[in-house]
């Protein structure tokens, strides 16, 4: 999740050829492989971005395409029971280079090649009081073992007030068997949440790409995502009401950001007026349904 733009223009290749089932199939293989060697900590990490709308939506839509997939796992942690940090964070540590993981130049990610794809694990905390979102907390948990850094996040400290267990079951790396693990994945809101301050803090195509999806494929549409996003524990809380503004900015036309990236993850540079155009209208009414609704049941 870090905050550069994701794609250059590659001779019209679009955003969209890097999610592969291979590059699907190898973080999920990632994910269950550290879980599995957390053991007790693996519930005290939250997976948010652009692997959790497989769990947040349960059934795709007939006729709908699957969601593509991710190409790096993003994960909470500093949700930990109060006091009990320090051994998580060191425990994590250990686990990640037994399970053949380096520390990347970015002091927050780890990774490693599986099945002949990089994976990208990258770890992320909420704002310390006197932080700055953004910026890396070296050591959160502070234990002298552990050199684990985390970036601070908006909203992070959300992601651990509403989130559910998803069991996921596949083969670990390096031909160690099927595992079946328990995650915590963000439900709706947390997510939309969270989205919506990537959209605002940085150009990537594939945050637009996620949240249209999701909205589109949750449930019975945008206003039923709408209804139960309403019920969520966080619901009342400032900053989703800050990103609530946020989206309501970055999708306020067709020419706005929002759209312009949803499109843009399909389309790349490539001119296809009509295409665009359509994807635009998608994306610009699938949101604007979302808070129209929102609008209605918050009142």
């Amino acid at each position: 999740m870090a905050p550069e733009r994701e794609t250059e223009e590659r001779g019209g290749v679009p955003p969209s050829a890097i999610y592969t089932a291979e590059a699907l199939a190898a973080c999920e293989k990632a994910l269950v492989t550290v879980v599995s060697r957390v053991g007790r900590w693996g519930p005290k990490l939250v997976l948010f971005g652009g692997l959790a709308p497989r769990y947040i939506v349960e059934e795709v839509p007939e006729g709908m395409a699957a969601h593509t997939g991710t190409t790096d796992l993003d994960l909470v942690i500093g949700v930990a029971v109060l006091g009990e940090e320090d051994a998580l964070y060191t425990k994590l540590q250990q686990e990640l280079r037994s399970a053949g993981f380096k520390l990347s130049r970015d002091s927050y990610a780890w990774e490693r090649r599986v099945d002949g794809v990089r994976v990208v694990m990258e770890f992320f905390c909420p704002v310390e009081p006197d932080g700055e979102a953004g910026r890396i907390r070296r050591n959160p948990g502070g234990e002298a073992g552990s050199t684990l850094s985390a970036i601070q996040l908006k909203g992070a400290e959300l992601a651990g007030r509403d989130c559910r267990l998803r069991r996921i079951e596949c083969e670990v790396v390096d031909h160690g068997g099927v595992r079946s693990v328990e995650v915590q994945v963000v439900n709706l809101l947390p997510f939309i949440m969270l989205k919506a301050f990537a959209l605002e803090s940085r150009d990537k195509e594939k945050d637009a790409y996620d949240l249209v999806w999701t909205l589109s494929a949750y449930g019975r549409g945008p206003a039923h995502a709408a209804a139960v996003a309403a019920e969520s524990p966080i619901a009342r809380e400032g900053l989703v009401e800050e990103a609530m503004d946020i989206l309501a900015d970055r999708f306020s036309d067709l020419d706005r950001q929002g759209p312009s990236n949803y499109a843009r993850f399909f389309l790349g540079g490539r001119d296809e007026p009509d295409a665009r155009d359509r994807h635009r209208r998608f994306a610009l009414g699938t949101v604007q349904r979302f808070l129209g609704r929102w609008a209605e049941v918050r009142q």
